[in-house]
């Protein structure tokens, strides 16, 4: 019988633990750990933070908003933003996350402070209307309307 040294079998390891996540990133979803740290970039290519939490609507299950961490130092000082879902554009091929504002634009968007989350369903026009992007209910509406 062959014997199998220790660098093989690590070999062997190393390639089942690579082939089991290759197949995990090929299914096409989006995972709450993937994008939670992922950095989001500005139109012009610059930083504006990273993702540190999604909201998630209880009713319908959407995702509502990405909460975007920008500012401080060393975790002093950020400011918390709500992003609404919408306004995000996914290069899945690039493995980034685009949002089309400045920072200096950023910078005046409703935000939040991190230990202190207000109760986003109250905030949620001022929020869209930022983000110039149509709330829910204005959707829901709208195709409720058309039927």
């Amino acid at each position: 019988m062959k014997r199998v040294t220790f660098g093989t079998l690590l070999f062997m390891c190393v390639l089942a633990v690579g082939l089991s996540a290759d197949a995990r990133d090929k299914s096409g979803v989006l995972k709450a750990s993937d994008l939670i740290g992922m950095k989001v970039q500005g139109t012009d290519g610059k930083n504006l933070g990273d993702i540190k939490d999604l909201v998630i609507d209880r009713e319908g299950g959407e995702i509502q908003y990405a909460v975007l961490d920008f500012g401080g130092f060393a975790g002093i000082g950020d400011k918390y933003f709500a992003v609404p879902w919408d306004a995000l554009h996914f290069d899945r091929d690039d493995k980034t996350i685009a949002l089309d504002l400045h920072k200096k634009e950023l910078k005046d968007a409703p935000g939040f402070d991190k230990n202190n989350w207000p109760d986003l369903s109250e905030q949620q026009v001022v929020i869209y209307d930022f983000y110039e992007i149509p709330a829910p209910h204005d959707e829901q509406t709208a195709q409720s309307m058309s039927q």
